[in-house]
């Protein structure tokens, strides 16, 4: 199965720790990995078609890249749909409204039934993820829906749950100023995420036997949500229930519509 990964906080912070944990998945997760955020330069994809656990670029990316962005979205990939390259590695990304989208996606999606007018977004590769992600765009560019609010978002939300009618659908996802959580109605795979703040605490990551001192790796000022498919230290996670959509900015929850 696949996984994602999901970060908004308050103030720029590194995604070294939150990666570390997503690729212990990596080895059942072998068919490609990526990350995409956004700092002063604009929008950023690092990504490609080999186990994450097996890439020089991915162990250059945690330990020498240094990227720091308020939000990341962040995948590693078990091919269901579309053979194993670059073009069908996540995340993806468009440009809409003035905005750099960045998208992610678990699950399988029956394409067949989904409608939407070609042209403006369409499909680079041949995953059932990017044409739901070009068919999300189109539809918010067709009804000139503005994701500021909660008319927004609960319009939002009723989309989602109508393209998760046609498969497995768990989403993470940006427009650069919001991070967008969606849990198949399933409840496939799962969903959690944290509030990470101060006071830190000594923790242990998934898949590693070492434990962290927080307070001593993190500045006392971060304070933000972590989104991913499986819990990845110790902490206390939630589960996102199931057919819910979260939505955070700038470090805080600021909607969460009822599940199923």
């Amino acid at each position: 199965m696949c996984e994602l990964l999901g970060l908004c906080f308050n103030t720029e912070v590194s995604v070294h720790l939150a990666f570390s944990g997503l690729k212990a998945g990596a080895m059942e997760n072998h068919d490609g990995w990526g990350v995409g955020w956004y700092d002063e330069y604009g929008t950023q994809i690092v990504k490609e078609s080999r186990p994450a656990g097996r890439s020089r670029l991915a162990k250059n990316f945690q330990k020498h890249l240094g990227a720091r962005s308020r939000i990341f979205v962040s995948h590693i990939r078990r091919a269901t749909a579309g053979k194993v390259g670059y073009v069908n590695t996540h995340p993806f990304y468009r440009r809409f409204d003035q905005k750099t989208w960045i998208f992610a996606h678990n699950g399988t999606i029956d394409t067949s039934q989904l409608r939407f007018s070609s042209g403006e977004f369409s499909p680079i590769g041949e995953t059932d993820s990017e044409l739901v992600f070009c068919s999300l765009l189109s539809w918010l560019s067709h009804r000139d829906i503005q994701l500021a609010g909660r008319n927004g978002f609960t319009l939002l939300h009723d989309k989602l749950r109508e393209i998760n009618r046609l498969g497995e659908l768990n989403l993470i996802f940006s427009d650069g100023r919001h991070l967008f959580a969606y849990h198949d109605r399933s409840g496939h795979v799962g969903l959690h995420f944290l509030l990470r703040q101060a006071p830190y605490k000594v923790v242990r990551l998934r898949g590693q036997y070492l434990t962290i001192n927080l307070a001593e790796v993190i500045n006392p000022e971060e304070r933000g949500y972590i989104v991913a498919s499986k819990p990845l230290s110790n902490e206390n996670w939630n589960r996102v229930k199931p057919g819910q959509l979260l939505v955070f900015s700038q470090g805080n929850s600021i909607f969460k519509s009822v599940g199923e």
